[in-house]
């Protein structure tokens, strides 16, 4: 990890030491913009890797990430999105192998809190491990898209704001549709565009046309910036947006299955 604390942003690094001290997993790490130096107010997000043996349960999880909003909030002065990642420390160790994964650039780049010696001040680049790196796993994808689904659930009968609502509605669909290009053995776009993502879902699975229920474009309005806070056009104003975004990403996690299925027999 060479980035320097000099080049962070101190407000960040104040919430995610905070974030260590209350929550006290393994690790913590901030990584990001937010580290490297080339975050623009107003745009860029928080994020916050967190590894411990065994995660908390979702719900005490998003907890946790409402307390963290409205602590940013309160440092920041206006509303800066906080993503919070969290690992086991068995996905840990065997994602940072995965050449494309967070955990990778989180390792390379981020600020490494931990209370345990055999972590704190460890540098992962210079191991000497005998491993070759990976492409992400399609079931990591479809777990990370699980997940983003319950959170959208959770946020709507908690009656959260939109932004959050559609934070999770776009990170749902852009994993989904990532498992479903990966478990055609593809590599998928570094986008979060959804129509990107659709497109080539087409292109590696012709047999399966799907077209989403909500337009694109207003999944990518929730994509590393608060100009969604500003835009006429906010999913949860969509008729019936709850049970399209279930049913879109539900459709896509079922045709995953079934190609892991059919690859397995």
């Amino acid at each position: 990890m060479t980035t320097t604390q000099t080049q962070c942003d101190p407000r960040a690094l104040q919430i995610a030491r905070k974030l260590h001290r209350e929550v006290q997993p393994l690790i913590t790490i901030l990584f990001g913009s937010r580290v490297r130096g080339d975050y623009v107010d107003g745009r860029s997000d928080i994020d916050i890797m967190l590894v411990q043996e065994t995660l908390p349960p979702w719900e005490e999880r998003c907890e946790i990430g409402r307390e963290t909003q409205a602590r940013t909030e309160v440092i920041y002065g206006q509303y800066v999105p906080v993503q919070l990642v969290w690992q086991t420390t068995e996905e840990f160790h065997q994602m940072r192998r995965t050449v494309n994964h967070v955990t990778v650039h989180a390792l390379r780049e981020g600020i490494l809190m931990s209370d345990d010696p055999a972590y704190n001040g460890r540098n992962y680049d210079n191991e000497e491990e005998d491993y070759t790196y990976e492409w992400t796993l399609t079931e990591e994808r479809l777990r990370h898209a699980e997940n983003h689904l319950a959170a959208f659930h959770l946020m709507i009968d908690g009656s959260m704001d939109d932004s959050m609502i559609g934070q999770h509605a776009q990170g749902a669909m852009e994993h989904a549709l990532k498992a479903l290009i990966s478990a055609r053995v593809e590599r998928y776009p570094h986008v979060h565009e959804i129509d990107q993502l659709v497109a080539r879902a087409r292109r590696v699975d012709r047999s399966f046309p799907f077209t989403p229920s909500i337009p694109g474009d207003i999944y990518n309005q929730y994509v590393g910036a608060d100009e969604y806070l500003r835009t006429p056009d906010p999913i949860s104003r969509i008729d019936d947006f709850r049970s399209k975004v279930n049913t879109d990403v539900q459709t896509i996690l079922d045709r995953v299955r079934e190609i892991s299925q059919s690859r397995q027999q």
